[in-house]
């Protein structure tokens, strides 16, 4: 029977009314109910199957006082690594048929924090996903229950039982021993204000230095998204003539930097070598192509759901929970042609 043009989706009394049973009778059905007769859940099947009907999964997860759900608590939802993280963790609860719900923290309202918690975990929901990219993100932590499936996204080693860990420190390191590596005696750094953990950029960056025996010069710290201050950052750097590498805290602030270094005469990378982190993709679009450090954050958000979905299995059966899990998702360089080894010949 099928559904003619323009006709709203079927629903449970339809199925009813086609099967010759009562609502109610559907849905003890669909909710898995023991009480259904076999001649009554063949006809239901059937019934179902002509008109193409799909079970909500919002009134099947109420009748069973859980969410089909989880909730991902995150900050900044506008930031690069929060937003394709949130991509990751929807794509793999799509395959599982799970609701997603995202609930923004204000980090620049700590205080709001736990009412923000509190109304996530409202919906009763399967698990939840905290991101520990921001300060927010680690005060969550203390309001979600001890019994609750949970994964941190982010952080530091050890700040949850079942975490999938960005290789922030790592990368940041690489990118400065690559600089070196090429001859320049040090590497001058414009970054951002450095997040909760020391799992971070910066802290790569002075690693690198200081396994070289070099000291490590004082950081530009630019605020996030303040493209001028970077462009600032650049020019201030620029008019010094031992400056000859730049890592940038990311992309954005690699952009503005040689912007800045333009303005004052500096040519990248003939004069300055610069190197971004995030490999966005309007990096590689850039004149000199920006030489970056990719992070797979759609990545770890499919980790993180795949690893909080075996929780609550193990859950719902009444089976243990499963091993503490600790995943790091490793990143790697993409280098094109902002940066060159240092003392080469002049570049036209």
């Amino acid at each position: 029977m099928a559904r003619s043009a323009g006709r709203t989706r079927p629903v449970i009394k339809d199925v009813a009314k086609l099967a010759g049973v009562s609502a109610p009778t559907v849905s003890r059905y669909l909710n898995g109910t023991v009480n259904v007769t076999e001649d009554k859940r063949e006809r239901i099947a059937k019934a179902i199957k002509e008109l193409g009907y799909e079970p909500s999964i919002v009134a099947r997860a109420l009748s069973k006082r859980e969410m089909d759900s989880v909730v991902v608590f995150a900050a900044n939802p506008s930031a690069f690594s929060t937003s394709e993280t949130n991509r990751g963790v929807e794509a793999a609860a799509r395959k599982r048929r799970f609701l997603l719900n995202i609930v923004s923290l204000d980090e620049s309202d700590m205080d709001s924090v736990k009412a923000r918690v509190r109304m996530g975990l409202s919906i009763r929901p399967a698990g939840v996903i905290v991101y520990e990219y921001d300060r927010a993100g680690i005060a969550a932590l203390e309001y979600i229950p001890k019994d609750m499936p949970m994964v941190v996204v982010g952080g530091s080693f050890g700040d949850g039982e079942y975490q999938v860990i960005n290789a922030e420190r790592d990368g940041g390191r690489w990118m400065t021993m690559h600089l070196l590596d090429l001859g320049h005696r040090t590497v001058f750094h414009v970054g951002r204000p450095e997040g909760p953990t020391d799992n971070t950029r910066t802290n790569g960056w002075r690693d690198a230095l200081k396994e070289r025996g070099v000291t490590a010069p004082d950081p530009i710290i630019v605020p996030d998204d303040d493209l001028e201050e970077s462009v600032k950052a650049g020019r201030t750097l620029g008019r010094r003539g031992d400056v000859t590498a730049i890592f940038a805290g990311n992309d954005e602030t690699a952009i503005a930097v040689i912007r800045g270094l333009r303005e004052v005469g500096r040519r990248v990378p003939a004069d300055v070598s610069v190197v971004g982190f995030d490999d966005r993709n309007f990096g590689a679009m850039w004149n000199p192509a920006l030489t970056s450090y990719t992070q797979n954050f759609l990545d770890m958000g499919e980790r993180s759901f795949r690893m909080l979905f075996e929780q609550i299995q193990a859950k719902r059966a009444g089976d243990d929970a499963p091993p503490s899990q600790v995943e790091v998702g490793q990143g790697k360089p993409c280098l094109r042609a902002s940066e060159r080894a240092y003392g080469d010949g002049e570049i036209a």
